[in-house]
């Protein structure tokens, strides 16, 4: 998803740049959300924007600035996105979904670019964000509509992600265009560890690790019939590493890789027998299952059914007549 490009036209250095002051700056800045002030000709807000592939990072310095996303505004590009935020220095409010906060240095906080919310900043703060593709929360489980101006203290995770954050931003050393896409994945990285490290604390009763299985099971629906596609393969699908993949199941009745196999056996195992498809040939339906070759499939469905596949078909014949 692109950034707009009134987003992007703020890009440079922090200090002694981006400058938007009086009634003029107030409707610059009304992209995303309606910008106002009670002291619209005193305003002045110091913007600094960088951009990390499909995420961006925005630095921001005001006082007695308010800001409200409106339903009118939700078809725009930032509503794919999370602000997950932290103040640097003094106090902002933020209002979302029911919630109503005050945050200062040390808290966490998540705003849904998806739903309306409001924020104001009183007295002079600064702060920092970082925008998360809601595709990306939602690939791992989290919903973000149940984050919704949900804020909690920062975590080892969040210390880390709010010093780099601070850092890329601050224009004194502006990250190389080269290294852009190798620190967004370090970002992406400290979120998604944000996020799994407040998970509990946001919500009680979350289970990450159940999140992670259903969606392993839902890529493993979608891909089983790809004979390329295995444990490795799933793992890099969830963005975890093998281990950790097999971690999530430790205690369940299969394994990533059995319940991989049991999908195609039972897809075959349905082929085998289907009124529409009796007629194909065994390797035929090991291919449309997912297997890698004649062998490995028959391997496969002996174990599962102590029998072969053709004698698993010639049963279920005899017994349809």
């Amino acid at each position: 998803m692109a950034v707009d490009h009134a987003m992007l036209e703020r890009r440079g250095r922090f200090e002694g740049g981006a400058v938007f002051s009086g009634p003029e700056g107030l409707a610059r800045l009304s992209v995303s959300s309606r910008m106002t002030s009670p002291r619209p000709h005193h305003h002045r807000t110091l913007v600094a924007t960088t951009t990390f592939g499909e995420m961006f990072a925005t630095r921001i310095r005001s006082r007695h600035l308010h800001a409200e996303r409106s339903p009118d505004r939700l078809d725009d590009p930032y509503s794919g996105y999370a602000q997950l935020g932290f103040v640097l220095s003094g106090t902002m409010r933020i209002e979302q979904a029911g919630r109503e906060s005050a945050i200062a240095p040390g808290a966490v906080s998540l705003l849904v670019g998806s739903l309306p919310f409001r924020t104001r900043i009183d007295e002079e703060a600064e702060s920092v964000q970082l925008y998360l593709p809601l595709r990306l929360m939602r690939a791992h489980g989290y919903t973000p509509e149940g984050w919704a101006g949900v804020t909690w203290d920062r975590t080892p995770s969040a210390i880390a992600l709010q010093d780099i954050l601070r850092t890329v931003t601050s224009g004194t050393d502006p990250v190389p265009e080269a290294s852009a896409t190798y620190v967004g994945h370090a970002l992406r990285e400290l979120a998604l560890a944000v996020l799994h490290e407040a998970a509990d604390r946001v919500h009680a009763g979350y289970d990450a690790k159940a999140m992670y299985r259903e969606r392993a099971q839902a890529v493993i629906a979608d891909r089983f019939t790809d004979p390329s596609f295995d444990v490795a393969a799933l793992a890099d699908e969830l963005k975890v590493s093998p281990r950790y993949l097999h971690s999530l199941f430790q205690g369940e009745e299969l394994s990533p890789g059995a319940l991989l196999r049991a999908t195609r056996i039972r897809h075959a195992a349905g082929l085998l027998t289907g009124s529409r498809t009796r007629e194909l040939t065994v390797a035929a339906i090991a291919r449309l299952s997912g297997f890698g070759g004649d062998d490995q499939f028959a391997r496969a469905f002996r174990r599962a059914h102590g029998m072969t596949p053709s004698q698993y078909r010639d049963r279920h014949r005899s017994a349809a007549h």
